[in-house]
């Protein structure tokens, strides 16, 4: 899923179209998330006679499919597509995991790191973890 959990995201579509929010949840089965404060709904709970709660309309985020939000990027002030590239040796970015690996040569590590690019500004939203 092109959207991590804290992500600042934008909604393409809906009643809350073009605002941004903070993704608080995330259902990868589905391919949904939920934004904090937008596609609000409202529920209404039944009154509790046994525990003396009384009924009342609550508030909460529904969830949006994960294709109709896209990530802010704060320097276009506006959403931006995203694709993924893999990390080589000297933190070049790679297409391929083949071509990344290939760039280590025979000291390779065991997992390769796959970060997320901006399309039109190349702004990396996923900061590159160096080996230690």
């Amino acid at each position: 899923m092109h959207v991590k959990m804290n992500d600042t995201v934008v909604l393409l579509t809906g009643k809350d179209k073009a605002l941004t929010g903070k993704v608080i949840a995330i259902d990868h089965s589905k391919g949904r998330v939920k934004v904090e404060r937008r596609n609000m709904i409202v529920k209404h709970r039944k009154p509790n006679p046994l525990t003396g709660e009384s009924g009342s309309r609550v508030d909460l985020e529904n969830w949006i499919n994960a294709s109709n939000v896209a990530l802010y990027n704060e320097e276009l002030g506006r959403g931006e597509r995203v694709s993924k590239k893999y990390v080589g040796a000297n933190g070049d970015h790679h297409s391929s995991k083949h071509s990344a690996v290939a760039s280590f040569g025979d000291d390779a590590p065991a997992v390769i790191q796959k970060i997320r690019v901006g399309k039109k500004s190349g702004h990396v939203y996923d900061a590159a973890k160096t080996a230690s």
